[in-house]
């Protein structure tokens, strides 16, 4: 099953949805409520090498540009090399990543509200090159020495951040409202032709980590890690396509 959106960033790129299934859903996380998606400890993953992230996402109606990040990993009074985030507003992209101290990449630009990105973080060790791609396209990077994360054993959220500790694991700061079609983690980098024909999916390989399923009333883990969501208060599974 197909649908087709135009990316509407200027680049000229399609966004493609494609299923291993004959439907997908999306979910949706709403800042004011405070929903989110759980995913455990993500120990392990950039390993001092290649490592990949990329997702299909939206900024719901009325969302605008507030701050917030729709996903992260880490804590925010636990910081540890390997800690991810990443936020889009009507007006930007940004990315922070722990090293030494958080590293940004970023992109200012016009984001429409109700409409499917494509976004991409990836770290190329043999170059030491952090990058961030839009629809497919190159938007910022910087040099940064290699990522040993072994020692992390922080949760990855979708809808924010584990904050404080005496408020449980709710207790989300810095949500912002977003729609997540699908996300992957990848211990390699994807080519330039990979991520500008990311379709929303992407088939099980040894160097997949960690990507999605949304069903119904979850998101499941297919890459064979069994990192699958839990979910917390109230988020909205919204079927894409028939």
């Amino acid at each position: 099953a197909y649908a087709t959106n135009s990316a509407g960033t200027g680049y000229g790129n399609q966004v493609n949805f494609v299923s291993a299934n004959d439907s997908i859903y999306a979910v949706s996380l709403d800042r004011s409520n405070e929903d989110y998606v759980n995913f455990g400890s993500f120990a392990n993953f950039t390993a001092g090498s290649d490592w990949s992230i990329i997702e299909k996402i939206k900024i719901p109606e009325g969302t605008g540009d507030q701050i917030g990040w729709h996903f992260f990993r880490g804590k925010a009074w636990e910081d540890e090399e390997g800690d991810i985030a990443i936020r889009i507003s009507t007006n930007e992209v940004s990315t922070w990543t722990m090293k030494g101290g958080w590293r940004s990449l970023s992109y200012s630009g016009a984001f429409n509200e109700e409409q499917w990105y494509t976004i991409c973080l990836q770290y190329d060790s043999s170059t030491e090159t952090l990058e961030l791609y839009i629809d497919g396209v190159l938007v910022d990077q910087m040099s940064l020495s290699p990522i040993y994360d072994s020692h992390n054993d922080n949760n990855m959220f979708w809808g924010g951040q584990d904050v404080a500790p005496n408020q449980g694991v709710g207790d989300l700061y810095s949500e912002r409202s977003i729609i997540i079609a699908h996300q992957a983690w990848l211990q390699r980098t994807l080519t330039p032709s990979e991520i500008a024909n990311y379709d929303g999916y992407i088939d099980p390989e040894p160097a997949l980590f960690f990507a999605t399923e949304i069903t119904s009333d979850s998101v499941l883990d297919i890459s064979g890690n069994e990192r699958h969501g839990v979910n917390g208060n109230s988020p909205e599974f919204i079927k894409v396509l028939p």
